[in-house]
């Protein structure tokens, strides 16, 4: 990777790290990544894809070296999730936010790194911003999500019919209740449904089921 990458991070306050371990803190380069030090918010590291988000200052930016959400309330939620993350020990935290007027989504996932994943952020990273870095994955959702992939996802995931048109209506910003609704459906059936899709999927959470299905189906620009 290259040093001006690195450029805006520097400036404010971040390092760079070492080829070797970027493929561990970043699998997936599309995704905007960025490693912060939750007991202050402090960024340590950011991807390329993270840096070019930093750099338009939407949704997030660069204060003085910290990472800040242009949403007052979502950036209120994202520090009670570190701390949260911090005193508890937990894996990982979810956090969405949609722009109404641009009818866009932001999914914002904190990964608390355990063993030797915590391990290995630590030795590229740890001697200079202390034992509390958490990784911070951020994607944007405004298009829906991808078809064809969505639909090999529900088939690997042995999803029936129902159930992933529940899983696109949930992905679609949709509740619940409203789901139940639009379907005509009692809302007890469609419990039982989200029930069994996370139950197929691994997820423990609807919140974890939403960020995975936007995750692994973006729709892609052309």
């Amino acid at each position: 990777m290259g040093g001006s990458i690195f450029e805006l991070c520097r400036a404010g306050g971040t390092k760079t790290v070492g080829n070797e371990i970027l493929p561990l803190l970043c699998p997936d380069w599309r995704t905007a990544t960025l490693v912060i030090d939750a007991e202050d918010g402090t960024v340590a590291f950011a991807n390329s894809p993270c840096i070019e988000m930093l750099r338009r200052k939407r949704p997030a930016r660069l204060v003085r070296g910290r990472l800040a959400f242009d949403s007052p309330d979502l950036d209120r939620r994202f520090h009670i999730e570190l701390s949260r993350l911090l005193s508890t020990g937990r894996e990982s935290a979810f956090l969405f936010e949609r722009d109404v007027a641009s009818d866009t989504w932001l999914s914002v996932s904190i990964r608390n790194g355990q063993g030797f994943f915590r391990d290995a952020i630590h030795t590229g990273l740890g001697a200079a911003y202390g034992p509390s870095l958490m990784v911070v994955e951020l994607f944007i959702r405004g298009e829906g999500i991808d078809a064809l992939a969505f639909a090999t996802f529900a088939t690997t995931a042995s999803l029936s019919k129902a159930e992933a048109q529940l899983v696109d209506a949930i992905a679609a910003g949709n509740s619940l209740q409203r789901a139940a609704e639009s379907r005509e459906v009692a809302i007890s059936t469609v419990r039982q449904r989200m029930k069994s899709i996370l139950s197929k999927t691994g997820c423990r959470t609807q919140s974890e089921l939403i960020h995975l299905v936007l995750s692994l189906c973006p729709r892609r620009s052309n």
